[in-house]
Formats: C-alpha cells, sequence, structure tokens
C-alpha cells in the first residue's frame, strides 16, 4: 500500500494537496464544495496509478457501499466500520493480486531472457 501512496504523490500530489485543503476548509458542505476536486483526483488516480484504477474496477460495489453508509450516517461514522473493512479487505486482495502478476512477469522476462555462455 505505500507503495500506491507514493504513485499517488508522485503523479497526483497537486490534486491530493487541493483536495484536502478543500475538504479542511469546508467541513459543513465539503461534498458538494469539492466534488470537481475529487473528480480531478479520481482521473489522476485512474490514468497514473493502476493499482488505484485496478481497486476501482474490482472493489467498485464495495466502494460504493461504503460510501452509501458514510452518506446515510454523516453525523456517525462510525457505524459504517463493518464497510470500511469490507473495502479495506477488497482492496489488500486487489493489491495481492497485482503483487503475483506483477512477480510471474518478472519470472517470465527472465525465463525470455537468452543464456549469455
Amino acid at each position: 500500500m505505500d507503495q500506491t501512496l507514493d504513485e499517488v504523490n508522485k503523479h497526483c500530489s497537486d490534486q491530493v494537496q487541493a483536495y484536502a485543503s478543500c475538504v479542511d476548509n469546508h467541513e459543513e458542505t465539503w461534498k458538494t464544495e469539492c466534488a470537481e476536486l475529487r473528480k480531478a483526483l479520481t482521473k489522476c488516480t485512474d490514468e497514473n496509478v493502476t493499482l488505484m484504477k485496478m481497486v476501482r474496477m474490482s472493489c467498485q460495489p464495495v466502494i460504493d457501499r461504503y460510501q452509501g453508509c458514510l452518506n446515510k450516517n454523516q453525523k456517525t461514522p462510525q457505524v459504517c466500520v463493518d464497510a470500511l473493512r469490507d473495502l479495506y479487505e477488497c482492496t489488500e486482495s486487489v493489491g495481492q493480486m497485482m503483487e503475483k502478476m506483477n512477480k510471474l512477469k518478472s519470472k517470465s522476462k527472465e525465463a525470455a531472457k537468452p543464456d549469455v555462455a
């Protein structure tokens, strides 16, 4: 997960900063006030961070469930802890799958190299 955060920071730090600042400055209305900045951040991560794109594709129903819970329980978000755990588990499984795929790619590249004697 640290690698993913590094990638987000590398490619989308301006968008992260702008969105975080907007949320901080609009405690009550951040969902509407910061919607365009959130879209820009999502677009940046989808275009530049493979894991984020794969998570969004694979975990969208879980993401939607968590977001729906937060929307219904804005004053008591702690009731969404189960949905958050499900989201965490989904993202972790996608990350593990991508790690395995990357290892397989590395092995196949190594196997494809001609022996130099």
